[in-house]
C-alpha cells in the first residue's frame, strides 16, 4: 500500500520576470493547481526501481552530500527513506517551465527540514541554494510559490510580498491563457546564454532600459487586476522576446507568435526559461483567439 509523506505542491507560472528577474527586475509567479506532486512511499518494489522519480531523488542526494547542505536538510532521515520507497508522485510536466523542480524543492524542505523558517527572503535563499541542483543558477522562487502555494510578488526593490492572485476584471471577452509547444526544454543552457549575451554592451542596455521598464509595466498593471489596462506593455514585451530571444522561442511556434503580435489577436510570452513547454497568452478576444489557435493545445486561466 502506497503511502503519501506530505501534502502536495503545486506547480506554478511565472507571469512576468523571466530572466530580467535575474537583472533587478520585478517579477510575479502564481501557484497553478491543475498540476502537483509529493513525496510517498512506493510499496511495490518493482515499480519503485522503475519510477521516473527515483534517479532524480537519488542524484539529489548525492547533491546535498557534496554541498554539506546538512545544515539545511536531514540527510540521514532523507537517505534512510529512500531505501524505504521514497519517490515523487507527479503530474507536472518535466521541463516544462511549470515548476516540477520548485515542487520537488518545495517538498523535500517541507520534510526534510532540520528547521523551517517563515521568512520569505530566508526561505527564498534556502530554495536558491536547494534549487541549483536542477538550473545551476536559481533564484529560489519557484519553490518559495510552489511551498506557500500563493502569488509572490518581487518589487522594484527586491522585497518580496505574498499575497492572493488577483482576480482580472474582464469586459468583453478578454483572457490569459497558456499555449502547449508540446516541446521539452533544459533551462541551464538557456540561462547560460542569456548570462553570456548579457555581457555585451547592447544587449545588456536592451535589457535594463527597455526589457525591464516593459516587465515591471506589466506587474504594476497586473496588480490593477483590470485585464484591459494590461496589453500594450505585454505586447512589448512579445515584441522584445521574439527580436531578442531567439533561442527561447520554438520554430514550431514562432508564426503563431509573429502573427498574434502583427495582428493584435493575441500576444504571447515565455512562462519561464522558454524554449518549449508553455507560452503565456493574453487575448482581447478569447473566442476569436482559441479559433485561430485550434491547433495548438490551450489551457485557460483562471485569474
Amino acid at each position: 500500500m502506497n503511502s503519501k509523506l506530505n501534502r502536495s505542491f503545486n506547480s506554478k507560472i511565472l507571469l512576468f520576470g523571466e530572466y530580467s528577474l535575474m537583472k533587478g527586475s520585478m517579477a510575479l509567479s502564481i501557484p497553478y493547481d491543475k498540476f502537483s506532486g509529493n513525496l510517498m512511499f512506493e510499496s511495490d518494489n518493482d515499480k519503485y526501481e522503475k519510477h521516473f522519480s527515483r534517479p532524480y531523488l537519488i542524484y539529489y542526494l548525492k547533491f546535498l552530500k557534496d554541498n554539506n547542505l546538512n545544515s539545511l536538510i536531514n540527510i540521514k532521515k532523507f537517505e534512510k527513506d529512500l531505501d524505504k520507497g521514497l519517490v515523487f508522485e507527479c503530474n507536472i510536466p518535466i521541463s516544462y517551465g511549470l515548476g516540477s523542480s520548485g515542487a520537488i524543492v518545495a517538498s523535500l524542505y517541507n520534510a526534510y527540514s532540520n528547521k523551517q523558517t517563515k521568512d520569505l527572503l530566508e526561505l527564498k535563499r534556502i530554495f536558491s541554494a536547494m534549487e541549483s541542483f536542477y538550473h545551476g543558477q536559481s533564484s529560489g522562487l519557484d519553490p518559495l510559490v510552489s511551498y506557500h502555494n500563493k502569488a509572490i510578488l518581487i518589487d522594484e526593490f527586491g522585497a518580496l510580498k505574498e499575497m492572493e492572485t488577483p482576480k482580472l476584471k474582464k469586459y468583453n471577452g478578454e483572457g490569459v491563457f497558456l499555449l502547449d509547444t508540446e516541446t521539452k526544454s533544459e533551462t541551464q543552457p538557456l540561462v547560460d546564454w542569456f548570462l553570456n549575451k548579457y555581457e555585451t554592451q547592447e544587449f545588456h542596455e536592451f535589457v535594463q532600459n527597455k526589457l525591464i521598464t516593459a516587465n515591471n509595466n506589466c506587474i504594476t498593471n497586473f496588480l490593477k487586476a483590470d485585464l484591459s489596462t494590461i496589453f500594450d506593455c505585454v505586447k512589448k514585451v512579445s515584441e522584445y522576446t521574439f527580436d531578442q530571444f531567439k533561442p527561447m522561442i520554438p520554430d514550431s511556434v514562432k508564426e503563431i507568435w509573429y502573427s498574434g503580435l502583427i495582428n493584435d489577436d493575441y500576444y504571447l510570452k515565455l512562462c519561464g526559461s522558454g524554449g518549449g513547454g508553455m507560452l503565456l497568452g493574453f487575448t482581447k478576444n478569447t473566442t476569436q483567439s482559441l479559433e485561430k489557435l485550434q491547433d495548438y493545445k490551450i489551457h485557460l486561466l483562471d485569474i
